[in-house]
């Protein structure tokens, strides 16, 4: 094991263009089927066996074929062997679509270059090492380390919409100082170096190792080695964009790229509804034993005391063999494993897919703007969705829209507020043109128009935009859309260069890392050469960039949180007074940026180019090398000022929140943005109730300190609780119980400047409680460990892409229709297993409990009263239609009441729906009617029982057949007392269940060797049975016809509540 962990860990090593082992080479195969045509029977079979009730059955079935002839072993085969078909069929159907789409993305035609000589192969042949070309609009078949552009900045753009759903572009690069040699195709060719393949999709370690022939290049010189990183790595599944052609070097391919390994199933969550259908099985299972034992124990008696003295039924039998223990015990055990529900299961799934189908095709879950409908990924958490208490939620896309406007600024020790064209002095009044500034304040500006990696796209054969000559030019230049070609990865960025552009600062592009500014109304023209980009993580919370000005001065420029770059300042009362400007800004709701510079002299920039070059070739902990040496020159800056950016709350975010509250959901609100902003963030969108009782705990991290405080607001009743990020890491290590009870006695809980660990953390710190059903909702690549951890992972497919979505049990278009999802759908799919799961065990204590009776009047020798055609279709047609139906379509309330009264969420909590005293109760009702149903018919054929017109008596045929047709008359009626959203179609499969088993019954009877022959058609002639058939069943249904008035008497429905026919 060890030896292939050390293995498997090893760098790959590719070279490029090489066609030698290629046989060897893993193919560009792509799998996501389950089976194949030889597997597919054993290995579903076997998946399904996996399951104890199924396993039960095949065993039940097994022995019914060795014991006597209590009961058909049909009985137990038939319907065991219907559930597992329709389960096999669905499937299978999956699995060969699934093949179809491999087939199609196998097959696709490509283009690579061997032996100098482009060739067009289908995709699956592609190997590592094939030099792959990829023209415009084209999707890329494989990973790829791009290695040559028609562009001439040698770069091209990329759309990761099919991978995570952005749809911004992205630049990927031509290793630095590399250029792809027509003799790549022949021995002694270049190398790439590289990690194995991993699932994340935002990191890439190697290294292009040269050979001698690089000194013809002018590159370097023998076993020079140039970094690769995820910016010259082109993923399988982006799409080329604004680039004519491109050439790239296979590096992962098939079931090896970072998309494969994520569409990878990443865990397995249960819904609590599992622990109550086991909780029934087991209540069942037990009840049978015991009814079997007890049984088993009486004929005991019987065989023993009562047999001998009637001779007639013949020699009595060894009864206590060893074989005729094991016999007669089995066919008891045999004669009711009915009361086991094993069909309930492919019922519960079809439920399952109806209620799918119903989100997925709900209008008022669709966006029409985005075109995204819900989408369940997790059909088994459907019921879930109404036994949520706990909702932990992300701010910045999923409460906010995440479309960024850039509103304020502080510079030169002056707030300004951006409008329009220019600039307001809030403290003067003051309106000041971008080149009435002083030359700070334009700094300011400059260092925003420079400070990013913001690309200007340029369709494929468009001309580069001339050089404006006066000021009128500036509107031709906005009129050519410049601003709405920006392509950012954050809508930050795009947001700031975008107030420059208003100001007349354009950002025009860049070209082989030259950044061209052009500032109006002055036309005059800046250039900085980009030297290095020192990359944003959330870990760092900001981002560099290393500039030559046109006069050769080095600059680097840091813009980020103020946590981040206020340390790495030079102590002035600047500091002080931008720390609390940006505090008033963060109490508006706006999230913050501080900008800084400084000024690096030609040594410092050589020694951090040895450093960089040294950490950026490294394969293992790469990026822990990277940031000491970012640590190095982010140091002793110049700090310049702070902007302000707005970012618009979702449409009806606070009706939800407090529809969502409302309803018994705390809410707790987790993000990256400091305390104040998100804070009034609360505020505004309701998520802190106004006049309510508000306590902080900010920068506290001594575990006495923590404990005190946490005592104090504890005995304060609290109900709302707000927490920074350095707090939480504190108490998560030193007083995590205390901290959870303290917050869970809160009605809001908001934490802040969180990284996505300590959201996931945070999670699971309240899911082990287990009182809790948590759900998570985020928008972002930063909530996907939040949404996987808890119960329920709801993804929003926002402007942050959709890996969010893709990665959730369940996906929306917005914040808003968290709403309906919960106190609509979640509380209709909660009640509707819950009666389904409760009326499958009632009905089957009914058809079960008769047989235990009977065993009283036939010397219990386990003889089955029915006969073996009623067994095998009662489950599947004569009640399952009609009560699956109601299961799948009922509605206690209507969807407008439910809305309008959120709290009527509240009852379904910890699913007291289906609690053991509603159990108890169902069954109770189960019993009353096979008793009731039982003596009836015992009584109507005990003294007289010439019923039929030609003066026959009733045969042991027409006492099963008459207890059978009370059972399914009374079983479908009763549909009727408990549904509470009938229709046509609902009465309609009612009594079409009750018409189908007189057909199938009649048809049977018609059958001269069967043992039902003329038993129905007397039955339905003769008029004393169906007085006793009308009788029968009303009595039956009498006491559930009351208790239903009584409950509808005393039931509190709320106003404008309908629940009609």
């Amino acid at each position: 094991m060890g030896a292939n962990k050390k293995k498997s860990e090893d760098p790959l090593r590719i070279k490029i263009g090489g066609i030698e082992s290629r046989q060897k080479k893993p193919l560009n195969r792509v799998t996501t089927t389950k089976y194949t045509w030889l597997t597919f029977l054993p290995l579903n079979f076997y998946e399904q066996f996996r399951r104890a009730v199924y396993f039960y059955f095949l065993i039940i079935t097994i022995i019914s074929f060795f014991v006597n002839e209590t009961i058909s072993p049909l009985v137990s085969l038939l319907p065991l062997l219907f559930v597992m078909i329709i389960t096999a069929l669905k499937e299978g159907l999956e699995d060969l679509s699934r093949s179809k789409s491999d087939k199609l993305v196998n097959t696709a035609k490509v283009t690579v270059i061997r032996n100098g000589k482009e060739e067009v192969i289908n995709s699956q042949f592609i190997v590592p090492g094939d030099l792959v070309v990829v023209r415009n609009e084209g999707d890329v078949p494989c990973d790829l380390v791009l290695l040559q552009s028609s562009s001439a900045d040698r770069k091209c753009f990329v759309t990761t919409a099919n991978l995570d759903g952005e749809t911004n572009l992205k630049t990927i690069s031509v290793p630095p100082n590399y250029i792809l040699s027509s003799e790549d195709g022949l021995e002694g060719k270049d190398c790439i170096v590289c990690e194995p393949s991993t699932f994340d999709l935002y990191s890439f370690n190697g290294r292009v190792e040269l050979n001698s022939r690089i000194e013809a290049r002018g590159v370097g010189g023998a076993g020079e080695a140039l970094p690769l990183t995820i910016e010259n790595l082109l993923l399988r599944g982006v799409r080329v964009k604004g680039t004519e052609r491109v050439v790239g070097c296979a590096i992962y391919t098939g079931m090896h790229t970072k998309l494969q390994l994520n569409s990878r199933y990443t865990g397995n969550k249960s819904a609590s509804s599992e622990k109550y259908i086991n909780r029934f099985m087991v209540a069942l299972i037990v009840g049978m034993i015991v009814v079997v034992v007890v049984l088993y124990l009486i004929e005991r008696h019987k065989e023993a005391k009562v047999v001998p003295t009637m001779p007639f039924l013949g020699p009595p039998s060894n009864f206590n063999s060893a074989w005729q223990i094991f016999e007669d015990f089995l066919s008891f055990l045999l004669l009711f494993n009915y009361m086991v529900p094993i069909s309930a299961y492919m019922n519960i799934e079809l439920y399952r897919i109806f209620g799918m189908h119903f989100m997925h095709n709900d209008l008022h879950l669709y966006d029409e703007e985005t075109d995204q409908p819900c989408r369940v990924n997790a059909s088994n958490l459907n019921e879930e969705l109404g036994q949520v208490n706990i909702l932990f939620s992300d701010k910045t896309g999923t409460l906010t829209k995440n479309l960024m406007k850039f509103v304020n600024c502080y510079v030169s020790d002056k707030n300004f507020q951006l409008q329009n064209t220019h600039l307001l002095c809030e403290a003067t009044g003051e309106q000041f043109e971008l080149e009435k500034l002083d030359s700070e304040a334009i700094i300011f500006f400059e260092a925003l128009a420079v400070c990013h990696t913001v690309e200007v796209l340029h369709e494929v054969g468009e001309k580069p935009l001339e050089s404006p000559e006066s000021v009128s030019e500036r509107s031709h230049l906005m009129g050519r859309k410049i601003v709405d070609r920006y392509q950012a990865t954050s809508p930050d960025e795009k947001a700031l260069l975008e107030g420059c552009a208003s100001l007349g600062l354009v950002y025009e592009g860049q070209d082989n890392d030259i950044l061209r500014i052009c500032q109006y109304p002055s036309v005059e023209k800046l250039q900085f050469e980009r030297l290095h980009v020192l990359e944003f993580s959330s870990e760092r919370q900001r981002m560099s960039v290393i500039l030559r000005d046109q006069s050769g001065t080095i600059w680097l420029y840091s813009k980020g949180a103020e946590s981040a770059i206020f340390p790495r300042c030079k102590l002035s009362p600047r500091v002080e007074q931008t720390d609390s400007q940006i505090t008033k800004y963060a109490q508006k709701g706006l999230r913050t940026m501080a900008l800084a510079r400084r000024t690096l002299t030609e040594e410092e920039l050589a020694n951090f180019d040895v450093l960089y070059r040294k950490a950026n070739t490294q394969l293992s902990n790469r990026n822990e090398l990277i940031a000491e040496c970012y640590e190095t020159v982010e140091i002793d800056l110049n700090l310049l000022g702070a902007t302000a950016l707005e970012d618009a709350l979702q449409e009806n975010v606070g009706e939800t929140l407090e529809a969502l509250q409302t309803a018994g959901l705390k809410i707790w609100v987790l993000t990256g943005d400091k305390v104040e902003t998100a804070y009034n963030i609360g505020l505004a969108c309701r998520h802190i109730p106004p006049g309510s009782k508000q306590h902080f705990i900010v920068n506290v991290t001594e575990p006495a300190e923590l404990l005190s405080r946490l005592k104090e607001i504890e005995g304060d009743n609290p109900e709302v609780l707000v927490v920074d990020g350095i707090t939480i890491t504190a108490l998560l290590k030193h007083t995590p119980r205390q901290f959870a009870d303290l917050a869970l006695h809160c009605r809001a809980v908001l934490c802040c400047r969180l990284s996505p660990l300590q959201k996931s953390e945070i999670v699971t710190l309240i899911k082990r409680r287990k009182k809790h059903i948590t759900a998570a909702i985020g928008d972002g690549a930063n909530d996907v460990s939040m949404i996987q951890e808890a119960h329920i992972g709801i993804g929003i497919t926002g402007r942050e892409g959709k890996q969010a979505a893709r990665c959730a049990d369940f996906a929306i278009a917005r914040f808003e229709m968290l709403r309906r999802l919960f106190l609509v759908h979640g509380h209709y799919n909660s009640h509707r297993l819950a009666f389904l799961v409760l009326f499958y065990c009632y009905k089957n204590i009914i058809i079960t409990g008769c047989m235990a009776l009977f065993q009283v009047y036939d010397l219990f020798s386990a003889t089955n009263v029915y006969n073996s055609l009623y067994l095998w279709l009662f489950d599947i047609v004569y009640i399952s239609f009609s009560f699956t139906y109601l299961a799948i379509s009922d509605k206690d309330y209507s969807e407008e009441t439910l809305l309008r009264h959120p709290e009527l969420y509240k009852p379904l909590a910890h699913n007291r729906q289906a609690s053991m005293k509603v159990f108890c109760l169902w069954m109770l009702n189960g019993f009353v009617q096979c008793f009731i149903i039982f003596y009836f018919t015992y009584l109507v054929l005990n003294d007289e029982n010439v019923l039929f017109n030609g003066g026959q008596t009733a045969s042991f045929q027409t006492f099963g057949t008459m207890l059978i047709t009370i059972i399914v008359i009374v079983g479908n009626l009763k549909l009727l007392l408990v549904a509470r959203y009938m229709t046509y179609l609902n009465i309609f499969m009612i009594f079409a269940s009750i018409a189908a088993f007189m057909l199938t019954t009649y048809l049977y009877n018609l059958d001269t060797s069967g043992e039902l022959y003329d038993v129905y058609n007397q039955f339905i002639t003769s008029f004393p049975l169906w007085l006793f058939t009308i009788v029968c069943s009303a009595a039956c249904l009498l006491p559930d016809f009351i208790i239903k008035v009584v409950n509808d008497m005393f039931r509190k429905v709320p106003p404008d509540s309908k629940t009609g026919v």
